[in-house]
């Protein structure tokens, strides 16, 4: 069962990468800044990577939080 959620995860993430990738390429064109597209793509991937970290660190805080309010944990 884990192996079908788990490519639905990396398939997940590399489309946000793709799209985060072109967009700040895109925003450095309009902005006419010197942008490269290997440069984009790292900028995308540690804001990704940073944002999964976050959101992993929200729903453990969250659920221990919900476990104390039920006197559980």
């Amino acid at each position: 069962m884990k192996k079908p959620r788990r490519w639905s995860e990396i398939r997940s993430l590399i489309a946000w990468w793709v799209v985060v990738t072109v967009v700040l390429w895109v925003l450095g064109i309009v902005f006419d800044q010197p942008v490269r597209l290997a440069g984009c793509a790292a900028t995308a991937a540690l804001v990704i990577a940073i944002g999964e970290v976050g959101d992993r660190l929200r729903r453990r805080w969250s659920s221990g939080r919900a476990a104390r309010a039920r006197g559980t944990g």
